[in-house]
């Protein structure tokens, strides 16, 4: 008989791929010349990869004696042995069970199973066969390895893989993580007979991406996390691979083959872009916290929190320091209200080398709105200087037609420009009113304050003028969340998100430049680990266009978060509906993301 080739499967071995064949075991094969690639590997000396093609050699012919005028049944071989994960089902036979192409990052709380978040203790790694508590996670799963030879408990591993990029930051393949830290992101299991059939199934298992999680768990657990503080920040979760293998026993050979799988971590995978802006105490002054920390905690807690649901971050610029600025005008900040015509509005212009400029006085006409006004204004700068007039949406206590109006000046050559009133207040219009922002990093105005008003909408005064000043973006102002690294915020909160509103409250919108961004309070991003789902928290707000989940207090959602990690922590994204205070509904925060916030995302 010719020789012959075949192409190896997922999962496949020199042993099996024997015995499909009908010899006794891989050493015919082994000895065959043009299978000698697949020995002579550097990793894996072998063993056979997806995709290989082995050369069957030529087959001896035996003949079976046998009586004539009678029925002989002779078996055709099927697999030896083959590896592959599953999730289990309550109504599939075991061979039946779908097989697994990827895993995904558990959203339950590690040491808890059932629902909606975990009611009940996780099934512990003795229990290898159906559990219907397990089962309610969507993203368990178990090792099963079919061997037909095999008796007693199976021994299998597993292993996370570090993804590799070239030089241009592309995913060009994976290998072993480094040893000192390659400990947690391996694991030993047993798999068990099940029933009467030759297949063997480990006990529920689970991808987490902290140490905490780890700990919770830590013979049903695989470390799946970043490597930033190990010195790599490029490492994403999301490229990282599970890989499983099981020995053959009976294999004759050295090494013995094995049953090698392999999956990725995802699907549906996107990133979000993000852009850092840390406000510096004063003009050319220090950061609030340092550029690196940061940016640390976009590469460490984000990105653990986010690989929950599928998405990475993206930084589209460098991480930079900001000057507090004082450039915007606002006409009936905190109001929106119309002119009354009884006196004037103007101001002066100041920037460090050039004259000042004198802008008005104009005399509003009774009933003018803000935006006519600043229009008016606007239209009286004159070079080197700018202004660009926007209008505001309406806040939450006021009726929808009273708008405020702003106006940013800047100076052609980017000097540094600041505002004077110009008109004394007894002289002033009594009802539409001037006002300056002037952003205090130390202490900035809060959204929530005055009046406890959360006009996340329309935002302070000062939460303005940093975002008319400092928006970010790749190809349109709305693609971007903008974060902003203050010390404080005089609301007392760690982070206030500027959401877009199109859903929550349809008739006030936010508006470009000022959708889409977050403040941030230093204690959130510093070179700690306090307060690390602050951040990834606000983020939820922008993207998802949620308020809270209400009553689910492991959800990354919920009204305050951890200050600290936790294996119960407030850091799970739950692939499900979770029910939220506004828009008052229940909702899956995956979904919504991807539904909401989709011009903020990118495809792998």
């Amino acid at each position: 008989m010719a020789k012959k080739t075949v192409k190896a499967r997922v999962g496949d071995s020199l042993c099996n791929i024997a015995y499909l064949n009908g010899f006794g075991d891989c050493k015919p094969l082994r000895e065959e010349p043009a299978n000698a690639y697949i020995l002579n590997r550097t990793e894996d000396p072998g063993q056979l990869h997806p995709g290989d093609v082995v050369t069957i050699p030529e087959f001896q012919i035996r003949d079976e004696s046998g009586g004539t005028e009678a029925t002989h049944k002779y078996v055709r071989r099927g697999t030896l042995a083959m590896l592959r994960f599953v999730h289990g089902s309550a109504s599939a036979t075991v061979a039946g069970d779908a097989t697994l192409s990827f895993l995904n990052v558990s959203n339950f709380v590690t040491n808890k199973a059932g629902t909606p978040d975990g009611n009940v203790a996780f099934p512990g790694s003795g229990v290898r066969s159906f559990n219907s508590d397990a089962d309610k996670d969507p993203d368990v799963f178990k090792v099963e390895v079919l061997d037909i030879k095999a008796t007693g408990d199976l021994d299998v591993e597993l292993e996370m893989l570090k993804p590799k990029y070239d030089a241009a930051g592309k995913l060009n393949g994976h290998e072993r993580f480094p040893g000192a830290v390659r400990g947690p992101r391996q694991l030993k299991t047993v798999a068990s007979k099940q029933g009467s059939t030759k297949r063997f199934r480990s006990c529920y298992l689970r991808l987490v991406v902290d140490p905490g999680d780890k700990a919770a768990a830590p013979d049903q657990t695989l470390l799946a996390s970043d490597m930033h503080d190990a010195g790599d920040s490029k490492v994403e979760i999301l490229d990282q691979t599970v890989k499983a293998f099981y020995e053959i026993k009976t294999c004759p050979m050295n090494p013995k083959c094995r049953s090698t799988v392999v999956l990725p971590i995802g699907q549906d995978r996107r990133r979000i872009r993000l852009a850092i802006n840390v406000l510096r105490k004063a003009p050319g002054g220090d950061p609030v916290v340092p550029i690196a920390d940061a940016e640390r905690r976009v590469w460490t807690w984000f990105r653990r929190v986010y690989a929950q649901a599928n998405i990475a971050p993206k930084l589209v610029q460098a991480t930079r320091a900001i000057d507090p600025v004082e450039n915007l005008i606002s006409i009936s900040n905190d109001s929106g209200l119309s002119a009354r015509g009884d006196g004037q509005i103007g101001f002066t212009i100041h920037a460090s080398g050039k004259p000042d400029q004198v802008v008005g006085p104009i005399t509003p006409a009774a009933n003018d709105t803000p935006i006519k006004t600043a229009r008016a204004l606007a239209a009286l700068v004159r070079a080197p200087f700018k202004a660009e007039v926007s209008e505001n949406p309406a806040r939450f206590v006021d009726p929808v037609s009273r708008k405020s109006a702003d106006i940013v000046v800047t100076e052609q050559g980017g000097a540094r420009v600041t505002l004077t009133i110009g008109v004394p207040i007894a002289n002033r219009d009594t009802r539409q009113t001037i006002s300056i922002g002037v952003v205090n990093p130390l202490a900035l105005e809060s959204w929530a304050v005055p009046n406890g008003n959360n006009n996340w909408n329309a935002g302070s005064l000062q939460q303005r003028t940093v975002l008319k000043n400092y928006d970010s973006h790749v190809s349109t102002a709305d693609d971007t969340v903008d974060i902003f690294v203050v010390d404080t915020v005089t609301g007392g909160n760690r982070g206030e998100a500027m959401m877009s509103n199109h859903r929550i409250d349809p008739q006030r919108p936010s508006t470009t430049k000022v959708k889409w961004s977050a403040f941030l309070i230093s204690s959130t991003m510093n070179a700690g680990d306090g307060n690390p789902f602050s951040f990834p928290h606000e983020v939820g707000h922008v993207s998802g266009e949620v308020v809270h989940a209400t009553g689910a207090n492991a959800q990354l959602m919920r009204n305050g978060t951890s200050g600290t990690n936790a294996v119960g922590g407030s850091k799970r994204i739950r692939d499900g509906a979770v029910t939220y205070d506004a828009p008052a509904s229940d909702f899956n925060l995956i979904t919504r993301i991807r539904t909401e916030g989709a011009n903020l995302l990118e495809r792998w």
